[in-house]
Parts: structure tokens; C-alpha cells; sequence
């Protein structure tokens, strides 16, 4: 029998202000949260013989003890997490202890990763982790673990969500489909889950969800059940899967919000069956609102500009927030790509705006073509998390793009944008599968930003609080909290100054410049 830990590194670990923690959050309930857990790890501790004790610790949420006796370490990490990781692997090799690590970075970047570790896993862990284990038990352990092919459906297990710290997080993991058909310039969900697309049967998700709910205490306030986040890369592909799951998921008196193509949203049968299921919003990669762009990212057949506004205005209908993912920094885009963006999100009132640096992920197409041109100049992992500029924009230069990256993201966040969003959302969009706060939740708001909230700086907060708990077609309490938290997160950031002005502004000045010297040389002639 082994003691396992499974890890889920926070880069912030490393940054000087700490972890990414909310003020607001933990000012209400005096405890860390993430919004939601790795489901890599509960998969993990489904795979796992009940002999072995697993332990899921979230370094979002609690600090490692590297000296409490462990016999195995599991770190899971993406490329933004990737130092962190390799930070953690060093303090407990040092200690003597086994480290293997997984994830998207480990399978791509391979001979980097097992510097750092005691052995690999390579893809899905469902064909790795029960091998890797035994050679572990047996004292045989090998370097790599390569999964191979994609495991089939019907052999994927169910998470254990019995191992979280429940009270720590705002929603649970869901998984009904693995892999993505479509080849986006600038996307490695092919080295994670491949192209085949593979879907679960409708039976085990909905028991899943059940064996979730057993755990569902209700979100911070206390008010209401945490909602389901589907971590699908694209939920819908099939169209007759997705109406048979989600007419089962009507069933289960849930809310939950997930992610996809336009796709989507150009099924209205479809979209109808995702309200009465629960759904409360669906997050589009519209990428770009440049056509030329599109093209780019090998995206021009799936999304098309001009119809974006149908397929926001076919899911708000519904009472279903649309959101959408918007990247800076094609090799078309001008600095004017920022105001254009925001003037799309505002005209057509898209509900969620997130915003991204692109970001040359290794293994990507996007990451082959760039680095072969020279244009990468900054390999720190911990940059590769889509808020920072890493390489050098054809059209702009890394300064411009970042700046123009902060300006629009601290525009979308505002709390005078959310209100208004949020306004034109509540007052048009349909009751029927979004109904109004009750009392209790609207008192619940009140007494939030009465006597949790405090300090000067929150007053804003406080304000879009009291007047979200007063308007009289206000729904989603959790989104109200969301929409605070989303600013808090931002407003550290300095950037706000739109780049195609200050551009236009400093060559307005050098030209008055030039022309003061020229009437200073036409004097000294004279």
C-alpha cells in the first residue's frame, strides 16, 4: 500500500504577490477558492486500486507540506504551469521521494520534462497510469509511459469527486466527450485528446453528475447549489448526442455552462434543450471578428463574422448568456484590432468577453511557424498563459500588442460595461429557463455587500451588488458574484491606454516636432 499525492500546481506560488485569491471571496466565507478542480486528478484517483491512499491536493487552495510522508507524487501541468511543477518535483526529489508528472506539457515536451521527474506519462491516462503504478509497486519504474491510441469510451472511468475539499471550489468538472474533429491554428487539443471525436454514454455522465450532486453543498453565499462546467473542447459535434443528453440532463435540476463552436448556436432545437437542461451560458471561440484572421487560424469555414450576431441573439433568447473568446496578435491584425473588438462585444451585447494574448503553444502549428521565422523571444513557461505577449506581431510591436491585450481587457471588465451588459441580458432575454432572483437571494446580495465587503476600493463593487439585488428582472446569483469577481481580478492591471490612439497620438507629436524644427532651421538660415 501507497500513500499517492496527486498535484495540481498554482504558477502563482512563484509570483511575488502569492496565488491568484480573491479579496471579495474570501472577505465572505474567510476561506481560498478556485473556481473549479482538475478532473485529470479524479480520474487518477478512479484509476487508482483502493489499497493506495490518493490524496488530491490543489495548490490553489492549500499549501504543499513537502516534509508529510508520501510514497508517490503525481503532478499534472500545463505549459504555464510547467516551472512551478518542476519547482515542487525539486523540493520532493530531495526528500527521496518518486515524482512523475502528466499533462498536455509533459506529452509534448518530453526530454524537458523528465529532467525535472522520475518517469512520465505521455497522453491519456487511462492507458498509463494503472501500467505505471504497478512498475511503481514493483520497483520497476520506467522513464516514459506512452498511452498509445486514445482510450475507447466505454473503458473511461468516473471522477471520484468524493476526494475534494468541497467548500474550497464554485463548481464542479463534467465531462460527457473527448477530442476535437477541427485543426485551429493555434490549439494543442490534438496532442491532449487527438481529433477523433469520442463520446460517452449519456447514462454515465448523468451518473456522474448524480455522484456529484451527493457533494453539492450550495456556492459561497450559500444560497444555491454550485453549478456544472462541461470541460469539453467542443460539446457539440453530434447533433443527435447532444439532444439525447441533454433531454436527460432536464431530469436533474441543475445549471451548468460549457463551451463549443458557433455551431452551436445555429441549432435552435438544440439550443432550446440546452435552457431547459440548465445551461446558463456557453462560451464560443469566435477567435476573432477580423475574417482575415479567421483564415489564419484555419477557422473561415466554421466562423463567419456576419453571423455572429444571429448566434449570440439565438442563445440569449433562451435565457442563455453568450460568451466568447477573442485572441489578439494574427499576423492580420492592426492595432486597431482592440477598439474594433470592443465595439463588436458592445453593439451585439455579449454577455462574457475573454480576452487572450495568442499565445504559441509548443507542439501547435502556430508554434512551428513563428519559432521557424525567429519570432519567439521569450521562453519562460510561466509566460505561456495567455495574458502575455511571447513573440513578435507582424503588424504591431510586443509592447503595443500587451498594451492593447490590458486596455481591452480592463474595458470588458468594468463594472460600468458588466452593468450594461448584464442590463440588456436580464431585461430582453427570455424568463422562461432563467427565472428572477427570489427574495432570499436578493437579501442574500444585500447583506453580502453590507457587511462582508469593506474598504474604499470595493465600493464599486458594493454599488453593482445593490443595484443588481434591486433590478426587477435580475436572474443568476452566481453570475452577479462572477461579474464582481471578474473585475477584482483585473483591476490590477495598468494597462489603459488603447494603442492605435497612442500610436496616432505620437505621431501627431513627432510631426509637430519635425515641423518646430524646420521653422527652427528656417530662422537659423535666415
Amino acid at each position: 500500500m501507497s500513500k499517492i499525492v496527486f498535484i495540481n500546481p498554482a504558477p502563482g506560488k512563484m509570483a511575488k504577490g502569492g496565488n491568484y485569491h480573491s479579496t471579495i471571496l474570501e472577505s465572505i466565507s474567510k476561506r481560498t477558492y478556485s473556481y473549479i478542480p482538475n478532473l485529470c486528478g479524479l480520474i487518477l484517483a478512479a484509476l487508482t486500486p483502493d489499497k493506495h491512499t490518493f490524496v488530491y491536493l490543489d495548490e490553489e487552495i492549500e499549501d504543499i507540506d513537502y516534509d508529510e510522508p508520501v510514497d508517490l507524487v503525481a503532478i499534472t501541468a500545463m505549459s504555464f504551469q510547467a516551472n512551478r511543477a518542476y519547482q515542487i518535483s525539486s523540493e520532493f526529489k530531495k526528500r527521496g521521494v518518486t515524482v512523475v508528472m502528466g499533462g498536455i506539457h509533459a506529452s509534448i515536451a518530453c526530454e524537458e520534462t523528465l529532467e525535472h521527474c522520475d518517469a512520465i506519462a505521455v497522453g491519456e491516462g487511462e492507458n498509463s497510469w494503472p501500467a505505471l503504478l504497478e512498475d511503481f509497486e514493483n520497483g520497476v519504474l520506467k522513464r516514459q509511459y506512452r498511452a498509445g491510441d486514445y482510450p475507447p469510451v466505454e473503458t473511461l472511468v468516473s471522477p471520484r469527486y468524493d476526494i475534494l475539499k468541497h467548500e474550497h471550489y464554485l463548481a464542479y468538472p463534467i465531462q460527457a466527450t473527448r477530442g476535437c474533429p477541427y485543426s485551429c491554428d493555434f490549439c494543442s487539443i490534438k496532442h491532449a485528446s487527438g481529433h477523433r471525436y469520442r463520446m460517452r454514454d449519456i447514462k454515465d455522465v448523468i451518473n456522474d453528475i448524480k455522484e456529484a450532486e451527493k457533494y453539492n453543498g450550495g456556492n459561497v453565499a450559500g444560497v444555491e447549489k454550485k453549478a456544472y462546467f462541461f470541460v469539453d473542447d467542443n460539446l457539440y459535434v453530434n447533433r443527435e448526442y447532444n439532444k439525447a443528453l441533454f433531454a436527460a440532463m432536464a431530469e436533474l435540476s441543475i445549471v451548468w455552462d460549457g463551451q463549443g463552436t458557433v455551431n452551436t448556436a445555429r441549432d435552435e432545437e438544440v439550443v432550446k434543450l440546452m435552457a431547459a437542461s440548465g445551461c446558463r451560458s456557453f462560451n464560443f471561440g469566435f477567435e476573432s471578428v477580423s475574417a482575415e484572421s479567421l483564415k489564419e487560424a484555419n477557422k473561415p469555414k466554421i466562423n463567419v463574422v456576419e453571423e455572429y450576431n444571429a448566434v449570440i441573439d439565438n442563445l440569449q433568447k433562451y435565457g442563455i448568456a453568450a460568451g466568447g473568446f477573442f485572441i489578439m496578435g494574427f499576423d492580420g491584425d492592426e492595432v486597431t484590432v482592440f477598439r474594433e473588438t470592443l465595439e463588436f462585444i458592445k453593439e451585439f451585447n455579449l454577455f462574457q468577453a475573454g480576452i487572450s494574448v495568442l499565445t504559441p503553444y509548443p507542439g501547435t502549428e502556430l508554434y512551428k511557424r513563428i519559432d521557424g521565422e525567429g519570432r519567439i523571444f521569450n521562453r519562460d513557461w510561466m509566460k505561456y498563459n495567455s495574458w502575455n505577449c511571447v513573440f513578435t506581431p507582424k503588424r504591431m510591436s510586443p509592447e503595443e500588442l500587451q498594451m492593447g491585450f490590458e486596455w481591452l481587457v480592463v474595458q470588458v471588465t468594468s463594472l460600468e460595461h458588466v452593468r450594461e451588459v448584464t442590463r440588456r441580458f436580464w431585461e430582453n432575454a427570455s424568463q422562461s429557463s432563467k427565472p428572477t432572483l427570489r427574495l432570499i437571494e436578493r437579501l442574500a446580495i444585500i447583506l453580502v455587500a453590507a457587511f462582508k465587503i469593506r474598504g474604499k476600493a470595493y465600493k464599486p463593487h458594493r454599488k453593482f451588488l445593490y443595484w443588481a439585488a434591486r433590478h426587477p428582472k435580475a436572474s443568476d446569483f452566481r453570475f452577479i458574484f462572477w461579474t464582481a469577481l471578474r473585475n477584482e481580478f483585473t483591476s490590477k492591471i495598468s494597462g489603459h491606454a488603447d494603442p492605435a490612439e497612442l500610436r496616432l497620438k505620437n505621431q501627431a507629436e513627432s510631426g509637430a516636432r519635425l515641423g518646430n524644427d524646420g521653422q527652427t532651421r528656417t530662422r537659423t538660415t535666415a
